[in-house]
């Protein structure tokens, strides 16, 4: 477990690629809490939230002796009118990773606001990807997790809530159809949870597919509430209904030992879905220390 390294992301401090998520709080802001709290690395973030130039952007992280560790990355692959802009994104953000020598490609399915207004309670008759709607979207990952290792990255594909790869079904559809040797599976702890699933069971049943590490946590009586008020996915954050790392549903210890047993050797990336209001005097940095001194402790 000692070769596991320890990130975040700047969704943690409420940074997030949806429109009117809330107050984005400068990135050397950002950069420099994440350093002083011990964290070894950050994500990306949303395209264009950090200094796209690789030389620009190394140097900001070098300052911080602070890795990248890979990008969540969210595609629309199914539409065949958004296909060839859509890859074009992905491999914008592949090679400005390949330049920082980052090891990952976090590839989701970018949902749309259909599915985020369902998010955690999708039924039977709620918009689904068709047969082909399938086909194309993991045609799609396929190509882009090559291109992406031809560029020495590795690809895994996170299931997300608020989009077409969400249930459980739908995370096992998205494995069954994709090629494991080039999409293998960043198991978000929170989303799994949150789409419905059992991250600690899908992390048993997938060990060897898993690639890259989420590890986010769940308040059950407050996703419950989002549910029962039908929530979309933004309004649910809103309500906070992720928790610090160690203090929601989730089974963290038992899902670090999977991953132990496993002799996992990728990033547990840290993190803590949030939406800043404006005007609000939350301190993120708060939640992430508390996150941070919990994993840190499960370490051995």
């Amino acid at each position: 477990m000692a070769a596991m390294k320890v990130g975040t992301a700047p969704i943690t401090w409420g940074i997030c690629e949806l429109p009117d998520w809330g107050t984005m709080l400068p990135y050397a802001h950002v950069l420099d809490e994440m350093a002083e709290l011990g964290y070894a690395g950050t994500e990306l973030g949303p395209w264009g939230y950090l200094p796209k130039e690789a030389a620009v952007l190394a140097a900001e992280l070098g300052k911080r002796r602070l890795a990248m560790a890979g990008a969540f990355c969210p595609v629309t692959l199914h539409d065949p009118a958004r296909y060839e802009d859509q890859l074009a994104y992905a491999m914008d953000t592949t090679r400005l990773l390949a330049e920082l020598s980052a090891p990952v490609l976090v590839l989701a399915e970018a949902g749309d606001e259909r599915r985020e207004r369902i998010a955690g309670r999708v039924s039977a008759g709620d918009p689904r990807f068709s047969v082909d709607d399938w086909k194309r979207f993991a045609e799609g990952a396929n190509e882009i997790a090559r291109r992406a290792k031809q560029m020495g990255l590795v690809t895994a594909f996170h299931p997300h809530a608020g989009t077409y790869v969400e249930t459980p079904s739908e995370v096992d559809e998205l494995l069954r159809q994709t090629d494991p040797s080039l999409v293998g599976l960043c198991l978000d702890t929170g989303h799994v949870f949150y789409g419905g699933g059992d991250p600690v069971a899908l992390a048993r049943r997938e060990t060897a597919r898993i690639r890259h590490v989420h590890l986010k946590d769940v308040y059950r009586d407050r996703y419950q509430r989002a549910l029962a008020a039908r929530l979309d996915f933004t309004a649910a954050v809103g309500e906070d209904v992720f928790a610090p790392v160690g203090s929601g549903a989730v089974d963290m210890a038992a899902f670090l030992r999977i991953l132990s047993d496993a002799r996992y050797e990728g990033w547990l990336i840290v993190e803590q879905d949030i939406r800043i209001q404006p005007g609000s005097l939350r301190q993120p940095k708060l939640d992430a220390a508390k996150s941070f001194a919990f994993v840190t402790a499960a370490l051995p």
